[in-house]
């Protein structure tokens, strides 16, 4: 498939404040559990409601994946755009633990179709020899809406009940379909490239022969096992570090959210450079080491320090594992894999805080839970050493 060679061209910039918009609609919860207490809906209820819409989307994504092209990409993403507009618009109007099951789950569903397609049509139009410097560009994205988007709220709009912040976070969000047009044009250019690509997809077999490769399989895994340690450090280590008497967990996050954007800003011309998976092997070995470390400090200046590693470490590495595997993928198979990586970045939020309540319940400490996460986090750079010659 033939792509721009500029990667700042009209349909990635679209197609990266699309995917900023999904995010802020994402980021706007951050106080949903609260807000579940003011509706006087039980705490055992709670988390379940929360987990409904990543559950959701892991459900729904590879059905959703599997069936996406170019071809129908620009439609999936005014569908989803549409469920998860009026999905925010509803959150004023469903007060009851009935109400919010199904309304979770059709936005979970909404948000998936929105992404999915998304990145099935951002696949086509980045370059692929800038695919590093690209998914950096998109992680970016991903991350700004978790820095800003709580502070606007709490600082700007504290007036306002939740459920209205939901309602205005749809009305913003429907403004990014006049996008739509200009990305309805960019998408018909790249139709007969597709074309000559052969099977759709959506076969069984197509897709068996595609996961049959130990190049994808090793990375989805290591998608997977990286996000599992993240996921498990972003809701456990406020309990952690209290249970250490160490620093304040919530500025631990923004000093590593920050250094994951400058790495991002500034790295980002190089990651197209150097050997990927050479690369990601190194931040991944960081990655290791400040989750070993965080669990043996005695300082908060050594709990603000393993941040930046942290930040550092897997700001690097998630980008890259993305960029890798478009490199590594047949073209037919560029939109189906990276929606894959995203299915597994859902699995990993789905088994980390798994794997990390049953090993609090079991009586593990945070030494023992931070050592876990180290080995899986240098596993998943093990695996990046068969890939050494296609990175």
């Amino acid at each position: 498939m033939k792509t721009e060679q500029r990667l700042l061209n009209p349909g990635f910039i679209a197609l990266n404040i699309f995917i900023l918009f999904a995010f802020c609609n994402l980021a706007v919860f951050y106080s949903f559990y609260d807000y579940l207490g003011t509706l006087n809906i039980s705490e055992q209820w709670r988390g379940i409601l929360i987990a409904l819409m990543p559950i959701s989307a892991l459900i729904f994504r590879p059905f959703i994946s599997s069936r996406l092209k170019i071809q129908n990409a620009v439609i999936a993403m005014a569908l989803g755009l549409g469920t998860v507009v009026v999905c925010l618009f509803l959150y004023s109007r469903v007060q009851t633990l009935v109400g919010f099951f199904p309304l979770r789950i059709i936005h979970g569903a909404g948000y998936v179709t929105l992404v999915s397609a998304g990145i099935t049509l951002l696949v086509a139009v980045m370059p692929k020899e800038k695919s590093g410097q690209g998914f950096g560009i998109v992680s970016i994205m991903t991350l700004l809406p978790y820095a800003v988007v709580p502070l606007i709220v709490e600082k700007g709009f504290s007036q306002l009940h939740q459920s209205q912040v939901y309602f205005y976070t749809g009305l913003i969000l429907s403004g990014s379909a006049i996008l739509l047009i200009p990305l309805k044009k960019i998408a018909k250019s790249h139709y007969p490239d597709q074309d000559q690509e052969g099977e759709p997809v959506s076969s069984k077999g197509q897709i068996w022969i595609n996961l049959k490769q130990g190049s994808i399989l090793a990375l989805l895994l290591a998608n997977g096992l990286v996000f599992s340690a993240f996921s498990l450090v972003f809701f456990f280590l406020k309990t952690f570090s209290g249970t250490m008497g160490m620093g304040d967990a919530g500025l631990f996050f923004t000093v590593s959210t920050l250094v994951m954007i400058a790495s991002r800003i500034f790295m980002g011309p190089l990651f197209d450079r150097f050997n990927k998976a050479a690369l990601i092997l190194i931040s991944l070995g960081v990655f290791s080491i400040s989750l070993f470390f965080l669990g043996q400090v005695t300082s908060n200046g050594q709990f603000y320090g393993i941040a930046v590693l942290y930040g550092l470490g897997v700001g690097v590495a998630t980008p890259l594992l993305n960029g890798l595997m478009l490199m590594v993928s047949e073209p037919k198979y560029r939109g189906l894999n990276t929606n894959l990586m995203m299915e597994m970045v859902d699995v990993g939020f789905f088994l980390g805080p798994i794997a990390g309540g049953l090993a609090v319940a079991y009586g593990a400490g945070p030494k023992s839970i931070l050592i876990g996460c180290a080995a899986a986090a240098f596993l998943a750079g093990c695996l990046m050493i068969p890939l050494w010659k296609k990175g």
